[in-house]
């Protein structure tokens, strides 16, 4: 919604700054999306009085004005000849703008005669889009040769553009946000003059009006306006038609668009003269019935759609758009004005299939105010009236149908100061609705009922009431409480393992990408993982899959990469994956893909990712997850290099794969030659998971190192002994590293010697030789029992 600020201070005094005003409307839910002064690009043109217009001497198309401004004359030149010797038009002298012009007008020489300035059509002032000739100005009393046209037109407007909530239909008009602004700042709210002169001759003797859908449409009212003049709308309210972002058209289209900014009834001009009968029928279309919209377009109507149509063929769609046949046009002198109210449901669901958003169907689909469509109606044929210059509107209306009785909410004080927090009596309610021209009487037992007005169909139970009173009364008076909780805060476990994963991968150089969780068929059958799930309705006919693998997913994201140059590509993502089964089944993995160069500059490593990248990447996983002894086992089946890849094992069971894509797989899916990839299954991880490594402060105390060898099976992994070597040592081993293995003579056959570095130290005090002896007496013996180790040096 568009408000041009000059038209709220029509119905409510309000001088404060735009800035401020906004401010206030947010709190009571209109919020400013940006604020605009439509003509702040014009500056310097005046009001100049056309003296002369001679033929242009070296030009058959132009011509010369001489003009007077008031403190002398100037001659321009000008592309048409529409203005005569008498006339009043819009000068742009050198150093003024326009702002349809980036620059400063100059005087510059136009086939040889010099121009000083330009004469300006209404599009050139952002008066309107009419482009057909030099704007004449009214001549009027106000309007003197050399005043600032700016000025004198009231140009120095401020429009607030305003997001309106779906809600509130009754903020879509200037009558609307006036009555809000009242309320906030203590002041009376106006309503404009819907007072009209009629003539002597009855409306329902020169139309009909019958309606065959009493659901579709509750309320249908005609008005007849014979004999308009040819006059052009007030260039007062083309600007302020502009501003609001209308269209200018004519004198009866304005007063339906002017009325409908106003009060927030949408209305429709009818030529008379093009309506069959003349009346006016209200009915379902009928299948394949085909109506030309004012837009050019042909639509093709549904049974469930509601027409307007004169006695022979449909004229419009109801609440949507009007239709070509009965459109006013230049020659229109007789109209018939409708004001309505439609179904809210029906006009939103053939707003949405025909793809037509109208001010009008806005405006209905959200529910117009029933209560107000006569009065709507008289100030529309009153303003066709006096804008156009002459006609006459014929006495009473053709109307069918009535607004619905109000409805009726009671609301209580004691249930009020309970949702809000702080006491309100039921004189309290009473109040605060009558800000907001929103009736209420006590009904005892601290009750009140309320009676809804027309134009608040949003409000249908007692805490919409509450609700009002909140925003009458402000949201400051609002106490801040904490809310009691039996649980305690925190983050969900699921939430924190995320968001841990993608730390550690982001500290492995990684980056994450993002997918959706479709798959196309050769997606699925890249790394066969179960049946897959067939999406009903899915978003595209090539990805009809819910995918079963994240690898695709990061593999479409590398090729991306790469298309785009990208010479480097580490990337994971963190997400769903899902099987078919009774019911579906989801489980969370975690992928990474890394190819191309590791790195780039003088003193960058010269080799590109490979498998033991992925590794040190899901090292840095596995290890700052606190995930148990883990290794790497067979060879895994799908597109792997047989000798650069295999499964991964945490606990003892298989979580996960890792390796390098197969050459031959990556040459069909366009990728470069080495591409490093892993994915682990992050649920079946989860209950192997140890707590997250905390960060401890460094021990002041020295370190004791004993290094020790012992001789062990060759099939024992090295790992193993020095978990062993850890546990047995206990809170004393502070770091222990295997630094040498050795096989062959002076250890047997078939064995192996694992050196490592231990270091002991304690948190406390300094350990002493008799400390570390026990220690590594305990870790010998530990050796020894579980793996028959003995000890070689230590």
């Amino acid at each position: 919604m568009r408000l041009v600020l000059s038209w709220l201070r029509e119905f409510v005094s309000v001088e404060m700054e735009p800035e401020a005003l906004a401010d206030v409307l947010a709190m009571k839910g209109a919020h400013l999306e940006s604020l605009e002064r439509p003509w702040g690009g014009l500056e310097g043109v005046i009001v100049a009085r056309v003296a002369e217009v001679r033929d242009h001497p070296n030009s058959d198309k132009l011509c010369l004005a001489r003009v007077a401004t008031g403190s002398g004359e100037q001659e321009v030149v000008v592309g048409v000849r529409n203005m005569r010797p008498g006339d009043l038009v819009p000068l742009a002298p050198p150093g003024a703008r326009v702002p349809t012009l980036p620059e400063p007008l100059g005087a510059r020489e136009i086939r040889g005669v010099v121009s000083n300035g330009m004469l300006c059509s209404a599009r050139e002032l952002a008066l309107s889009q009419d482009h057909g000739g030099i704007l004449v100005l009214p001549d009027e009393d106000h309007l003197e040769p050399g005043l600032d046209l700016k000025r004198a037109l009231g140009l120095d407007e401020v429009v607030l553009d305003l997001e309106i909530e779906t809600n509130r239909p009754d903020l879509l008009s200037v009558l609307g946000l006036a009555r809000e602004v009242a309320a906030a700042t203590d002041r009376e709210a106006t309503r404009p003059d819907t007072s009209v002169d009629e003539g002597a001759e009855d409306a329902g003797d020169v139309a009909t009006v019958r309606v065959d859908d009493p659901d579709g449409c509750p309320l249908y009212l005609a008005r007849v306006i014979r004999g308009l003049g040819g006059a052009s709308t007030p260039l007062r309210v083309q600007a302020r038609l502009t501003a609001a972002g209308v269209r200018p058209i004519s004198p009866a289209v304005d007063a339906t668009n002017y009325v409908m900014l106003e009060l927030g009834q949408p209305l429709h001009a009818f030529d008379l003269a093009r309506l069959e009968g003349p009346g006016i029928v209200v009915r379902r279309a009928e299948d394949g019935e085909v109506l030309r919209t004012l837009d050019g377009v042909e639509r093709t109507m549904k049974d469930e759609d509601l027409l307007i149509c004169d006695v022979e063929r449909p004229v419009a769609i109801a609440g949507v758009m009007g239709g070509v046949t009965s459109e006013v046009g230049d020659g229109t002198t007789d109209v018939l004005l409708e004001s309505a109210y439609f179904d809210p449901r029906s006009v939103l669901r053939t707003s949405r299939r025909l793809q037509l958003l109208t001010d009008a169907s806005i405006r209905f689909s959200r529910g117009t105010d029933p209560e107000g469509a006569p009065e709507a109606a008289a100030r529309a044929a009153a303003l066709m009236v006096e804008w156009s210059g002459d006609g006459t509107v014929l006495r009473g209306s053709v109307d069918v149908g009535g607004a619905p009785a109000r409805r009726v909410v009671r609301a209580r004080a004691a249930r009020t100061g309970a949702l809000l927090g702080y006491d309100v009596d039921a004189a309290g309610i009473v109040e605060a609705l009558g800000r907001i021209e929103i009736t209420a009487t006590l009904a005892g037992d601290g009750s009140v009922d309320v009676e809804v007005p027309g134009f608040r169909p949003d409000i249908v139970a007692e805490v919409d009431v509450i609700e009002e009173v909140v925003r009458i009364h402000g949201y400051d008076r609002l106490p801040s409480t904490v809310p009691p909780s039996r649980q305690p805060g925190g983050e969900q476990e699921s939430y924190a393992l995320r968001r841990r994963i993608r730390e550690l991968l982001v500290r492995a150089g990684l980056r994450e990408a993002s997918s959706l969780s479709f798959a196309s068929r050769a997606d699925v059958d890249l790394l066969p993982a179960g049946d897959p799930v067939r999406v009903a309705n899915p978003p595209s006919a090539d990805e009809p899959f819910l995918r079963t693998s994240l690898l695709p997913g990061v593999l479409h994201a590398l090729r991306r990469n790469v298309d785009r140059g990208a010479r480097s590509v580490a990337l994971f993502e963190v997400g769903h994956v899902f099987e078919l089964s009774d019911p579906v089944r989801e489980r969370e993995h975690v992928a990474g893909v890394l190819s191309g160069q590791t790195g780039e500059g003088l003193w960058a490593e010269r080799r590109v990712f490979d498998v033991l990248d992925a590794k040190g990447a899901l090292e840095v996983l596995l290890e700052g997850l606190g995930a148990p002894v883990w290794d790497l086992r067979e060879v895994p089946a799908g597109p792997f290099h047989p000798g650069r890849s295999a499964v991964v094992r945490a606990g003892g069971t298989s979580v996960g794969l890792i390796g390098e894509l197969h050459p031959a797989v990556g040459a069909e899916l366009d990728l470069p030659d080495r591409v490093a990839l892993f994915e682990i299954d992050v649920d079946a991880l989860g209950p192997k998971l140890g707590a997250f490594p905390m960060f401890t402060d460094v021990p002041r105390f020295p370190p004791l190192r004993r290094d020790l060898a012992f001789v062990v099976d060759a099939t024992l992994p090295a790992e193993a002994l020095r978990s062993a070597i850890v546990k047995a040592g206990g809170d004393l081993v502070d770091r222990c590293v295997l630094f040498d293995v050795h096989a062959g003579p002076p250890v047997p056959e078939g064995r192996k010697s694992l050196a490592f570095a231990v270091d002991f130290r304690a948190a406390d005090r300094t350990l002493t030789d008799a400390d570390a002896d026990a220690a590594v007496a305990t870790i010998v013996a530990a050796a020894k029992q579980g793996f028959g180790a003995e000890l070689r040096s230590g």
